[in-house]
């Protein structure tokens, strides 16, 4: 059995939902005697309005000066990871949990075939409706893990994902995707004492694009509106398709029905989750979709569509969540309706999905996946 004493991650950037895993993991890797370091492609996306405090990074990290380019769309953005081949020959890192399919992974899948390179590969991607890879991709992928001596997956859609591309069932351990659950764990103690308004408050936050299919949700409200007026639905988040939805609400004449609030920080988000009457996620595909974990986490009521990877791991239909299909907008206001009739499901559903996150969704948990990850080496090796 292999002795494991230094462990390296590469990924692209710091991220806040992250850091308490990260920090969490170089915890339970030191209680082992194993050193965690962690190099990131680069300290951030200029797009990216959040703000990171890298004091909470307790982890021993360093950024590269990677240069980025886009393929096709600023969210589908690659770094080149320069200098990962001389840190692999100057800290000798026993294993490797390299970021998805990237440009370091392709390195370190060269440069195995010279030095002893034990690489896994960490991976969020899924099979989702409507995606077409391209075969020389799939290929490409294909002879990636073939020599990847394990790999670690965001969920049961992304392991589902891996094993299609050959990747072997034995040796993907699930590191589930997370947030800072304590943060948000805070917002479901406050809203215990939370005053109900008449008016119900709902609430979306992300990233405006295409592919969040927020128009759905609009057309959706329109068809609401038809049946009750006691309701606002919040919007929180910018991107490039905030100016077409804000003016699709102007053409349905829904601006007393639905707000744009912009992007707002982290550390001023409590407010609006505490006075959420229902969370709605309506995306049209997402690998994941992290603000499922933080509405929940939240103790928030949560719709969800069935094209976020997260909702196979997440919810439990009726005990701490709903999947609906937004794109039906007549049925899902149907829906929407019957759901904010029923005070006693909406309190159930919030209440089961904060106790949900704090059990199986936590930094701990996620953290474990990587652990389980290095056992499973141990192991077979």
């Amino acid at each position: 059995m292999p002795e494991i004493k230094n462990v390296l991650i590469i990924t692209n950037v710091p991220q806040d939902y992250r850091i308490a895993m990260l920090n969490k993991l170089d915890d339970m890797l030191k209680e082992q005697n194993i050193q965690l370091k962690v190099l990131f492609a680069a300290s951030g996306y200029k797009r990216r309005k959040s703000k990171l405090d890298f004091s909470r990074m307790k982890f021993d990290y360093t950024f590269l000066k990677s240069t980025k380019f886009n393929l096709g769309s600023v969210e589908n953005t690659m770094f080149t990871y320069p200098g990962i081949i001389r840190f692999h020959i100057k800290h000798k890192p026993d294993i490797t949990f390299v970021i998805g399919y990237s440009p370091a992974t392709i390195k370190l899948w060269l440069f195995s075939f010279f030095m002893k390179i034990n690489f896994f590969i960490w991976s969020g991607s899924v099979k989702f409706k409507g995606r077409k890879d391209s075969a020389l991709r799939i290929l490409m992928r294909k002879i990636l893990v073939r020599r990847a001596k394990g790999f670690v997956a965001y969920g049961t859609m992304a392991k589902r994902y891996l094993i299609s591309i050959g990747a072997p069932a034995d040796k993907i351990s699930i590191a589930i995707n997370t947030v800072d659950t304590d943060f948000f764990n805070q917002v479901a103690i406050s809203r215990e004492n939370r005053k109900v308004s008449a008016t119900k408050q709902l609430l979306y936050l992300g990233y405006l694009t295409h592919g969040k299919k927020i128009d759905d949700l609009i057309h959706t409200i329109y068809e609401l509106k038809t049946i009750r007026n006691d309701f606002k639905l919040t919007i929180i988040g910018d991107g490039p398709a905030r100016e077409l939805l804000f003016n699709l609400v102007n053409e349905l004449h829904l601006n007393d029905y639905i707000s744009f609030e912009g992007f707002i920080q982290k550390k001023d988000l409590p407010p609006y989750l505490i006075n959420t009457d229902m969370f709605l996620f309506q995306t049209g595909c997402d690998i994941w979709g992290l603000v499922l974990n933080e509405a929940m986490a939240s103790g928030l009521p949560c719709v969800v569509s069935p094209n976020a990877g997260a909702a196979i791991d997440l919810i439990k239909e009726n005990e701490n969540g709903v999947i609906l299909d937004f794109s039906h907008y007549e049925k899902a206001a149907q829906k929407l309706n019957s759901l904010l009739d029923d005070e006693t499901l909406l309190l159930k559903l919030g209440i089961n999905a904060n106790r949900f996150i704090s059990e199986y969704v936590t930094p701990q948990k996620s953290a474990q996946g990587f652990i389980d990850a290095i056992n499973i080496y141990k192991k077979n090796a």
